[in-house]
């Protein structure tokens, strides 16, 4: 086969313009390791922000009784105590992420889209250990929930 029937002759290697290559993947293997890093402790922080929102809410739900007696209520302190906690966790590991994924993958949409689906993967983790952990009452524990008997004075 001689070069002018070549389809490929003139992409390269003789001195003519390369031919563009598709573009996809991590710009440097550093930052693809550091996006992973941080995808993967993100696992491990989340599971500990859901049992802090479950401590958060279970403390709201075993106090209502007392407050009741003492003419007050619980009501509102879990969301503020686990609630914006495990915001703020999740807008940390994902401003992380898509400053990561965003810069250094060679797809802006790709980069994000791997934030966002690491960010949700991590958060799904921490919610089924947690409804493991709080026998799947995660989301069923609040002030509403406990059980008080309160007892009118005679």
């Amino acid at each position: 086969m001689s070069d002018t029937d070549d389809p490929f002759a003139g992409l390269g290697g003789d001195g003519s313009a390369p031919a563009p290559e598709p573009s996809t993947g991590w710009r440097s293997d550093r930052a693809r390791a550091a996006f992973w890093v941080v995808a993967g402790s993100g696992a491990l922080v989340f599971c500990l922000a859901w049992f802090w929102y479950g401590l958060a809410f279970n403390e709201e739900m075993t106090e209502q009784c007392k407050s009741l007696a003492a003419g007050s209520s619980e009501s509102g302190l879990g969301l503020l105590l686990g609630g914006v906690p495990l915001v703020f966790v999740h807008i940390v590991f994902l401003v992380s992420l898509l400053s990561v994924g965003t810069k250094y993958h060679a797809q802006r949409a790709r980069g994000a889209v791997l934030a966002l689906v690491a960010i949700a993967v991590a958060s799904a983790i921490g919610i089924g250990v947690n409804e493991l952990v709080w026998t799947g009452d995660l989301f069923a524990m609040s002030a509403e929930h406990a059980q008080c008997q309160v007892v009118d004075p005679p």
